[in-house]
C-alpha cells in the first residue's frame, strides 16, 4: 500500500499580513502563535488535518504556508496513508477554502504549491522484530553507500522478553530527500488512545520543494498525482535502493564465506555466535557451511542441524531482538511491498542465493 501522509503547501497572495493574521486568529482563536521575526509568525493550529500555518511577509504581498495532512483529513490519525486521487483533490480544495477564508480575493488550488511532501508504503506485518536482520542489513547499505547528513537509529525496550527490540530509523542520503523506516503501530500505540494489533511496516520518503521540482519540472500540487509519485520513486529510487541492499547482502555473504573457511565442528557454536551481524537468515549460513565442507553428507547434515539449533539459541537470547528463520521470504516482501522494486529471492544449497530482478526499461537516476 502507498500514498500521501504529511505535506506543505504554500501560496503568495496580494493581502497585507495584518489582514491575514487578523481573520486567521479569528478562524483559529485557540491557536498559539509564535513571532519567529518583525515579518514571520507560526500558528500551531492542530485541529483536524492542520498541523501549522506560517506567515511571511513578502514586500507588499504575503507567503501562507499550511502544514497538513492527507488522511487526517478523514480519518482520526494517519495509520493508513491517503491512496484515492479524488480524495487528494478535496483535501487541496478544503485547503483553498481555507486560505480564502483568511485574505481578501479568491485564490484557487491551481495557486498552491508543494514545500515538501511525505509519500508512504506500507506493509502490514505480524512482528516488526522479524525484519530487524533486514532493516539493520539496509541500514548499514546506505551507511556504506551515502554520506549521510542526517541519521537516527530507534530501538525500545520489551519488559516481559527483558530485550531491546528495533522500531526503525531515519536516514537522509543528501539534501532534499529523507528516507523513514519505522514501525508506524509502535509510534500510533505510543501516542493515541485508539490502537492498532499487528505491526505496521512503513517506509516514507520526505521530498523538499527542490526535489519536486527536478523530478516532476513543477511543485504545484495539482499537477501531481499519487501514482505519479510512486512512478517517480519506482523510476528514481526503487533500483537504486534495492542495489544497495543487494550488494550489502552478497558482501555479509562474501564475509561469512571467507570467516568459515576450512571451519572444524566444535569451531561451529563460536564462529555463529562471533558473525551473528553478518547472518540475514539460515538458509545462507546453511548454503556456506554445505558448500565449504568436503565431509560426508551424513556429517554435513550434522553441522547444518547444529547451526540451527545455535541461531535458535541465540535468537532468543539476542538484543535487539531479532528472528534468523523466514528472512528469505520477507525480503522477497521488503523488496516489492517496500522499496517498490520487482525482486525475486531465492537461497538453497544449489542454487546458492540468487536474486532475480526485472529489466529496469528506464534509465534510473538519483535525486
Amino acid at each position: 500500500m502507498y500514498g500521501l501522509d504529511r505535506a506543505g503547501i504554500y501560496t503568495e497572495v496580494e493581502t497585507e499580513i495584518l489582514y491575514v493574521k487578523e481573520r486567521l486568529e479569528k478562524l483559529f482563536p485557540n491557536s498559539y502563535s509564535e513571532s519567529l521575526s518583525k515579518e514571520t509568525t507560526n500558528y500551531e493550529i492542530n485541529k483536524k488535518n492542520i498541523n501549522k500555518i506560517k506567515l511571511e511577509k513578502k514586500h507588499f504581498s504575503t507567503i501562507i504556508r499550511i502544514d497538513f495532512s492527507y488522511p487526517r483529513f478523514f480519518e482520526e490519525n494517519n495509520i493508513v496513508p491517503l491512496t484515492d486521487e479524488l480524495k487528494k483533490i478535496i483535501v487541496e480544495e478544503n485547503l483553498t477554502h481555507l486560505i480564502n477564508q483568511i485574505i481578501d480575493y479568491k485564490i484557487s488550488s491551481d495557486d498552491l504549491y508543494y514545500d515538501f511532501l511525505e509519500f508512504t508504503i506500507q506493509e502490514n506485518v505480524k512482528n516488526f522484530y522479524k525484519y530487524h536482520n533486514i532493516i539493520a542489513m539496509f541500514y548499514k547499505g546506505l551507511t556504506r553507500k551515502y554520506k549521510d547528513l542526517d541519521k537516527v537509529q530507534y530501538y525500545n525496550f520489551s519488559k516481559s522478553d527483558n530485550q531491546f527490540y528495533t522500531t526503525g530509523f531515519i536516514f537522509q542520503p543528501f539534501q532534499g530527500w529523507k528516507i523513514r523506516l519505522y514501525s508506524k503501530g509502535h509510534e500510533n500505540n505510543k501516542n493515541n488512545l485508539q490502537k492498532v494489533k499487528g505491526a505496521i511496516l512503513r517506509l516514507e520518503h520526505r521530498l523538499t520543494k527542490k526535489i519536486i521540482i527536478k523530478n516532476f519540472n513543477t511543485n504545484k500540487i495539482k499537477n501531481i498525482t499519487i501514482q505519479s509519485i510512486a512512478n517517480c520513486i519506482n523510476k528514481n529510487i526503487s533500483k537504486n535502493l534495492a542495489d544497495i541492499l543487494i550488494a550489502e547482502i552478497n558482501l555479509s555473504k562474501e564475509i561469512l564465506e571467507k570467516k568459515f573457511k576450512g571451519f572444524r565442528c566444535n569451531e561451529l557454536n563460536s564462529l555463529v555466535r562471533d558473525n551473528l551481524e553478518w547472518i540475514l537468515d539460515e538458509k545462507i549460513i546453511d548454503d556456506i557451511i554445505t558448500n565449504l565442507t568436503t565431509r560426508s553428507y551424513s556429517r554435513v547434515k550434522v553441522y547444518r542441524q547444529k547451526v540451527r539449533e545455535i541461531l535458535l539459541t541465540s535468537q532468543s537470547q539476542a538484543s535487539p531482538k531479532r528472528d534468523f528463520f523466514g528472512n528469505i521470504e520477507r525480503l522477497e516482501i521488503f523488496f516489492n511491498n517496500l522499496i517498490l522494486a520487482n525482486i525475486k529471492v531465492k537461497c538453497n544449497t544449489k542454487k546458492h542465493l540468487t536474486f532475480l530482478c526485472q529489466k529496469w526499461t528506464e534509465k534510473t537516476s538519483h535525486f
